[in-house]
C-alpha cells in the first residue's frame, strides 16, 4: 500500500499537477499549534521543476501559518489526494524556503515556474524535496454528482462526496486473512522519523515498549541542541554578570 522514492516519478509528477487541491502541513519546533492549509488549483499554482525540486504561490491569507514555521525550521509537507474513481495520496516531504514578494528573487522564480504574478500573491515557496510517498487514499471520499430534489424532471445535478467501500473491503479481508495485526506491526509501531507509534504494534512488532518509549525520550532531549547551546550561553553571561556586581559591590 505504501511506496516510497527519494525523488518524484514523471507519473507521479503529471498526477499531482492533475489534481484539483493540495494541502500544505507545518509546525513550529516548539508551541501548541500544527497548521494544514488547502491550496487550489495545482496546475496554476505549482511547478515541478526536476524530481528533487518544486515551487508554489502563497496568496496572501488570513494566517501566516506556513510563512512562518518555514522561516523557523524549513520543515514541510506538501499532499495531494485523489477525489476520482482511482484513489490515491501523494506526500512530498521537503524542507522549504521563502520567497516574499518583494524579494529581487521573486520575479526570476516566477519566471521559471512559468506563472504570472497572481494578485494578492505574498511569496513563493521554494521546496527541496528529500522523500516521496503514495498510499491508497481508500479513506479519501468520492466526488460524483447526484440529481437535485428537482432533478428527476429537470435532470439537474450536484456535487456531493460518497464514502468508499475500498477502506471497508481492505480491512475486511485483513480481518478475514488473520493478517491485520501483522500489518500494524510493520507499519504503524514508528512514525517516519522514528517515533514511537501504536503501543499494541510495538509489542507485535518484538519491542520492549518501556525501552522504545525510554530510547525515543533520550534522543529527543540529546537534539535539543539549540536550546542546550542557548542554556549555556545564558549560564557564562549570568556568572559575568554576576562576577562583576560582586567586584563592583567589593565583595571579590
Amino acid at each position: 500500500m505504501v511506496q516510497f522514492w527519494d525523488s518524484i516519478p514523471d507519473n507521479l509528477r503529471d498526477w499531482a499537477l492533475d489534481q484539483q487541491v493540495f494541502f500544505t502541513a507545518s509546525a513550529p519546533l516548539t508551541g501548541k499549534h500544527v497548521n494544514i492549509s488547502p491550496k487550489g488549483l495545482p496546475s496554476s499554482t505549482f511547478s515541478i521543476f526536476d524530481p528533487n525540486h518544486a515551487a508554489y504561490v502563497d496568496a496572501t491569507g488570513s494566517g501566516s501559518e506556513t510563512i512562518s514555521h518555514v522561516y523557523e525550521n524549513g520543515r514541510i509537507t506538501i499532499m495531494f489526494c485523489s477525489f476520482a474513481k482511482s484513489p490515491r495520496i501523494l506526500r512530498f516531504f521537503c524542507t522549504g524556503q521563502v520567497v516574499e514578494w518583494d524579494d529581487p528573487k521573486f520575479e526570476a522564480l516566477l519566471q521559471r515556474m512559468g506563472k504570472e504574478r497572481i494578485e494578492g500573491a505574498r511569496a513563493v515557496i521554494s521546496l527541496d524535496v528529500f522523500k516521496v510517498q503514495t498510499s491508497c487514499g481508500f479513506g479519501v471520499p468520492l466526488l460524483t454528482t447526484a440529481l437535485t430534489s428537482e432533478g428527476a424532471t429537470s435532470g439537474e445535478t450536484e456535487p456531493i462526496l460518497l464514502d468508499r467501500d475500498t477502506m471497508g473491503h481492505w480491512s475486511h479481508r485483513k480481518v478475514e486473512t488473520n493478517t491485520l495485526l501483522d500489518y500494524q506491526a510493520e507499519y504503524n509501531s514508528s512514525s517516519l522519523d522514528g517515533c514511537p507509534g501504536m503501543r499494541s504494534a510495538m509489542r507485535d512488532h518484538g519491542d520492549r515498549v518501556w525501552v522504545t518509549l525510554l530510547k525515543a525520550r533520550i534522543r529527543r532531549i540529546g537534539t535539543q541542541t539549540e536550546a542546550v547551546l542557548v542554556g549555556i550561553v545564558l549560564g557564562v553571561a549570568l556568572l559575568a554578570f554576576a562576577q562583576v556586581t560582586l567586584r563592583s559591590l567589593g565583595f571579590m
